[in-house]
């Protein structure tokens, strides 16, 4: 349990080389990142649409996953990860809905696993209000994600770090390798 808290409190300071942290949106290659909301964990400007795309496609080795752990997630409304066989500005190929988040599903589900080339993250809100998770009343108001994900061809860490074991007021990035 102390690992896993020092865990949730490490804060990655990440190269590009390595995925960091940037806007809304934006097509990953690296075999590693983190993604957030605008402002994370602050407010943001609405309506949001936003598409991450992740490419794995450059990874050539059997049983190359991508996999993302939902390490801090705090909207639960018009968040869905879908995974493509092939994805290109002009065509999607096999394209599967594998999670949409949603109010019963938020603290349950740690991470999405898929085998296929591409996972892409969209993130649609017209409006914040109703969408983000507010702690103890409105005590503490906290929007968006910070979310980990990884290219591997390691097995899925299942005591990855979330929101509800770093507490709703820390900064939770999850550690790999």
């Amino acid at each position: 349990m102390w690992i896993q808290l020092v865990t949730c409190w490490l804060w990655l300071f990440m190269n590009s080389a390595e995925g960091s942290r940037r806007g809304c949106g934006e097509t990953l290659t690296a075999s590693r990142g983190i993604l957030t909301t605008p402002n994370f964990p602050g407010p943001f400007s609405v309506p949001l649409n936003c598409e991450w795309v992740i490419d794995a496609q450059h990874v050539w080795a059997p049983n190359t996953s991508i996999i993302v752990y939902l390490t801090q997630l705090f909207v639960y409304e018009g968040l869905t990860f879908t995974e493509y066989q092939l994805y290109g500005s002009d065509y999607k190929i096999n394209p599967q809905i594998i999670h949409r988040v949603n109010e019963s599903n938020i603290s349950k589900v740690r991470w999405i696993q898929t085998f296929q080339s591409f996972l892409v993250i969209r993130l649609e809100l017209i409006t914040a209000d109703s969408a983000h998770l507010r702690v103890l009343d409105n005590f503490l108001d906290v929007y968006g994600f910070n979310i980990t994900y990884e290219i591997s061809t390691e097995a899925v860490r299942p005591n990855s770090c979330t929101m509800m074991d770093c507490g709703f007021t820390g900064n939770c990035y999850d550690y790999y390798k």
